[in-house]
């Protein structure tokens, strides 16, 4: 008995738009293909769509871009490539229409990656059929990433990359000659785009099982392609266990992510230290998932930045003789072409988190640097200390993280809920005010005081105006033993003087 054909269930939308190209004079033939098709296979959520058109791909997409009031952009007139932006049914996606890749259906679909994305719905005809050339229905249901072709990944270095990903997001085991090919291209990751890798590794990163990724990136070489010159661990690059390590911490942040994000589930928090974790921070939740959630540059958020700043917490450059991770995390900065912003979050972080679990004990002053410093780039501090501490594993004393967890709550409550008290007081004096007082102009000298100054209000040394006028004027004159309050007024009005020359 033959099985019943394969059917694809739609969104309206996909319905409405076969309605729109059909009612076009002579319609050409109009294919939804790779990640659409599949995820319409698998009943996931239908997320961009890519269309392939057995014609003028670029004049279809202007029909609907003109019919639905939506924007367009040509991304190559020569291939007849273009991307429409819509939004339909309160959902904003893109559809990316493009002229067959060879004179067929089939030979477009063959030509791509994997056979996961080598599926297809003939949209005008009959949209809920599956078109299945080459069995990617049945690599899905045995849980097979499979290339398309001999040189599917020869031909484009990058799939080696995204095979890890899919192999990962879809919990697929990749097969052997596949495989292979991902360790013989390798090697020629460095010739191909940048730009490319950055994008592909970040949709990595940001999968809540990204440390099982790595950790097969790293055992393929690719990572060392990569972020090259990067060696992950400074402790003992000799032994596995430290790369396991750094994966660990890694583990452990995607964890303490989820626990602190709104798709916390019962088990998220299943463990001693998530469970600890979970109950003292659970009044931050909505603000620490806000801040996770963040996108710094188009679509990257800063969770895949606390997952690459979790990998490379104990990093250094190759060759360097003293473990720096901070130069390490710059290095893969400018290899991955962050953008600056993102390059200053993950440099911060892989910076400043030993001072969560070296600083012995915490001042109100302490907390008020701390912030001060950092600020928002804090939370990233306190979050991979974190998961550096539960990367441990069975080494994680339970007295230990208690402390962790106090100390990482007690910081959170200074910056969002005493934020105005501790972090950043409004100042009782400013700048203008403090030259006013000597009669001097800016310089060095003004910024020292105004520091002292916020810093004195904090520790709740100066209260009032008048107090902060009578405190300005004893700094300047204890702040060298070597002068005097005149001779030092003196020593101000000449460097402003100089200032102003």
């Amino acid at each position: 008995m033959n099985e019943a054909p394969l059917r694809l269930l739609w969104p309206d939308f996909i319905y409405e738009l076969a309605d729109l190209i059909r009612a076009a004079p002579n319609p050409p033939p109009v294919y939804i293909v790779g990640g659409a098709a599949r995820d319409a296979y698998l009943g996931r959520e239908i997320g961009d769509i890519d269309i392939a058109v057995d014609g003028d791909a670029i004049a279809l997409a202007r029909r609907v871009t003109d019919a639905w009031g939506a924007d367009i952009y040509i991304m190559d007139r020569e291939r007849g490539v273009a991307r429409v932006f819509l939004s339909r049914g309160g959902h904003k996606f893109s559809v990316d229409f493009a002229n067959l890749r060879g004179p067929t259906l089939e030979a477009d679909l063959r030509d791509r990656d994997f056979s996961m994305n080598a599926m297809a719905a003939d949209l005008l005809r009959d949209p809920g059929r599956l078109i299945d050339p080459i069995g990617a229905a049945a690599d899905l249901k045995m849980k097979i990433l499979r290339r398309c072709s001999l040189r599917s990944i020869a031909n484009d270095p990058v799939r080696a990359l995204r095979a890890v990903r899919l192999s990962v997001q879809f919990d697929l085991k990749i097969e052997p000659d596949t495989a292979q090919d991902i360790r013989q291209s390798a090697g020629e990751l460095r010739h191909t785009s940048p730009e490319r890798i950055r994008d592909e590794f970040f949709k990595l990163l940001s999968l809540e099982k990204a440390a099982r990724g790595l950790r097969v990136l790293g055992h393929m070489r690719l990572l060392d392609q990569i972020l090259p010159g990067i060696a992950i661990d400074s402790a003992s690059l000799s032994t596995d266990s430290v790369d396991i390590d750094s994966y660990a911490v890694v583990e452990r942040m995607s964890a303490i992510m989820s626990a602190i994000s709104s798709r916390r589930s019962d088990n998220t928090a299943a463990t001693f230290g998530l469970g600890m974790l979970v109950i003292q921070l659970d009044r931050f939740r909505s603000a620490l998932g806000a801040h996770i959630e963040q996108e710094c540059v188009n679509g990257r958020r800063r969770a895949a930045l606390l997952a690459l700043a979790a990998l490379l917490h104990k990093a250094r450059v190759t060759g360097s003789d003293r473990g720096d991770a901070q130069a390490a995390a710059a290095k893969a900065a400018a290899s991955l072409r962050l953008a600056k912003v993102e390059g200053r979050i993950l440099c911060a972080a892989v910076g400043s988190f030993r001072q969560i679990t070296e600083r012995q004990t915490w001042s109100r002053l302490d907390a008020h640097r701390f912030w001060h410093e950092l600020g928002a780039g804090g939370i990233d501090a306190i979050l991979l200390a974190m998961a550096g501490a539960m990367g441990q594993g069975s080494k994680l004393n339970q007295q230990d993280w208690l402390k962790l967890v106090e100390l990482a709550t007690n910081l959170l409550d200074v910056y969002f809920n005493r934020f105005d008290e501790v972090v950043k007081p409004k100042p009782l004096l400013d700048g203008v005010a403090v030259q006013e007082l000597f009669e001097i102009g800016p310089g060095p000298q003004i910024g020292r005081l105004l520091t002292a100054l916020r810093e004195a209000q904090v520790t709740g040394l100066v209260q009032s105006v008048e107090q902060a006028r009578e405190f300005i004027l004893r700094s300047a004159a204890g702040d060298s033993a070597q002068h005097s309050t005149a001779s030092r007024l003196q020593v101000c009005r000449t460097e402003a003087s100089s200032t102003k020359r």
